[in-house]
């Protein structure tokens, strides 16, 4: 086929349908005995794009075999241009789907100690202006050998300023000093009262912004947290909360 004749609107399509098909069934590990409809949908509960396109991806598949001839393959019809942008968008986000790491914003991520009381979470979180705060603890790695030891930072929780005013009615409610409370507890000490008041997902950063939105489809989180290999004591790459959500599936729409 000529670069003119791959060009064309019919060519396009089919290009992208075929690209479309080949990479659910390699990322999903469907057999290639199941129609293109059937294939999108049992991928709309595994991915969120497809659940989003779902009812125009199985127009599609009918369209797909209205245009091309079913003995010689050959292209007898040429579909709208919209529609083809519609089904290179989706191929093109499965794909080479958009990592959610290139996505953040270049701003520096707020920790705070594990040893740091519940006053200095309150002073932080007013400061930065953020929700959302991973707390972290000092911790040791000893080698085999048992003769060197290496600091290191661990992840432990995420201090989230919604359901912290959630366990100050809980304190209220007891009876309990709400001074007291700030002042003598930790942060560690806090998520070991309240563990039901963090809702958090640790990823790697390989993960895209397809699944972040369907981490957040299917949990009660109110953060994910980026590190290089998705691992507690490696270094924070990144945060991503629900505050996020819309500007993921903006950046999706126009990828």
């Amino acid at each position: 086929m000529t670069n003119s004749q791959n060009n064309t609107l019919g060519a396009r399509f089919v290009n992208a349908y075929n690209l479309l098909d080949h990479s659910l069934r390699t990322q999903y590990n469907f057999k290639t005995n199941i129609s293109f409809s059937d294939l999108i949908r049992r991928c709309s509960s595994l991915n969120q794009v497809i659940r989003l396109y779902e009812d125009d991806l199985i127009d599609l598949a009918r369209l797909r075999n209205a245009i091309i001839h079913s003995r010689s393959e050959q292209i007898i019809a040429e579909p709208h241009e919209e529609v083809v942008d519609l089904i290179e968008k989706v191929a093109r986000i499965i794909s080479t789907p958009p990592l959610a790491i290139d996505a953040m914003k270049s701003i520096d991520v707020e920790v705070i100690d594990a040893e740091a009381n519940l006053y200095d979470f309150i002073l932080k979180s007013y400061k930065v202006g953020h929700s959302n705060i991973p707390v972290y603890k000092k911790n040791t790695v000893t080698e085999r050998s048992g003769t060197r030891t290496e600091p290191c930072e661990v992840l432990i929780g995420v201090l989230q300023r919604h359901t912290f005013m959630e366990a100050l009615g809980k304190i209220l409610e007891q009876g309990r000093s709400i001074e007291e409370f700030l002042k003598n507890t930790t942060a560690e000490q806090y998520l070991r009262e309240f563990p039901y008041t963090t809702h958090f997902a640790l990823v790697s950063a390989g993960i895209t912004i397809e699944e972040i939105l369907e981490l957040f489809g299917n949990r009660k989180l109110t953060s994910v947290l980026i590190t290089e290999n998705g691992t507690s004591g490696a270094p924070l790459l990144g945060i991503i909360t629900t505050a996020d959500i819309i500007d993921l599936m903006q950046i999706l729409e126009g990828y």
